[in-house]
């Protein structure tokens, strides 16, 4: 079983323009409104590739499409009530250059007895789960040593269960300390963390190791945009290029490069799989419209494609 745990769950709103004009009236292709939040993506990607999974989250007001997309894809549903209504992000996809402008809402604060409630629903899970995923942003009144925390309470319960972070600043500083299976930054959000300037992949990568030295982390997998992935290990490093697709959303892609890795580790497949699981899974969710991801089948057409990983 894979647990992912979400504190700030949202909709995501997706307005599709033929080229973003920032001085002048925009008119709509399309628009959609899915559910949202990483940890709730990371979930929807692994159940659309036909994984177990369950979802732990905080259920606000007007969560009902979460609810709902979670129960179509027959995933496990651990929700603990806060009052106020969930927060919508906006995302505008200009398809002349492929970028999506994103305007993210905070959810209200949530006190300490939710928070109670998360640690003791993690703490259940966590005995059940292989995979536990902490991923994403957190609201008002939530400190930023919450995954470290709920990290802890996890392997408490469950010496070997592997925790999976996708976060970023402080957030991510803090949840080093408890020592991840597997983080998963972005390029930006790594550059955040340790207040540098990276230059290259091979400065990425040497960070990397660095940060596995210094806080036992087991694995690194670094999401490089258009540039492709990095992943690296204790005694090994890969490269993989992007894969090449026709682009409709980049929102999701992260989470679905969460959830292939996550599939590949809970097969016991090797670092340099759970790039190659990771990239096809995000590449599958780029060629789709607002916060989905692809299925089963267009996952393993694009396993079996030329997937360049070559390793550093």
């Amino acid at each position: 079983m894979i647990t992912t745990l979400t504190l700030s769950p949202c909709l995501d709103k997706t307005v599709l323009l033929e080229r973003l004009d920032p001085n002048g009236v925009n008119r709509a292709e399309s628009s959609r409104t899915d559910a949202g939040g990483k940890g709730i993506n990371v979930c929807l990607a692994l159940a659309s590739l036909g994984t177990k999974t369950r979802a732990l989250y905080l259920r606000f007001d007007g969560c009902e499409p979460i609810d709902a997309a979670l129960r179509s894809a027959d995933a496990e549903i651990a929700a603990v009530k806060c009052r106020g209504p969930v927060r919508t992000n906006l995302k505008i996809f200009d398809r002349s250059d492929g970028k999506t402008l994103e305007i993210n809402e905070q959810n209200p604060e949530v006190g300490e007895t939710e928070l109670a409630e998360v640690g003791k629903l993690c703490q259940t899970s966590a005995r059940e789960s292989d995979i536990m995923v902490l991923s994403g942003s957190v609201p008002k009144g939530v400190e930023v040593d919450i995954y470290k925390k709920l990290a802890f309470l996890a392997k408490q319960t469950n010496p070997e269960i592997k925790i999976v972070l996708d976060t970023s600043g402080a957030l991510l500083r803090d949840g080093l300390e408890a020592a991840p299976f597997l983080i998963k930054p972005n390029r930006r959000e790594l550059e955040e963390c340790f207040g540098v300037t990276l230059e290259s992949a091979a400065e990425a990568v040497t960070l990397c190791r660095e940060t596995i030295r210094s806080f036992g982390v087991g694995n690194v997998i670094v999401s490089l945009g258009d540039e492709g992935a990095i992943a690296v290990g204790k005694n090994e490093a890969y490269i993989a290029d992007a894969i090449k697709v026709s682009p409709k959303s980049a929102q999701g892609a992260g989470d679905a490069m969460v959830a292939g890795a996550c599939l590949a580790a809970s097969q016991g497949l090797s670092l340099e799989e759970m790039l190659k699981y990771g990239v096809c899974a995000a590449a599958g969710a780029i060629e789709l419209e607002g916060t989905a991801f692809c299925s089963k089948k267009r996952f393993y057409e694009l396993l079996n494609s030329d997937v360049k990983i070559r390793k550093i």
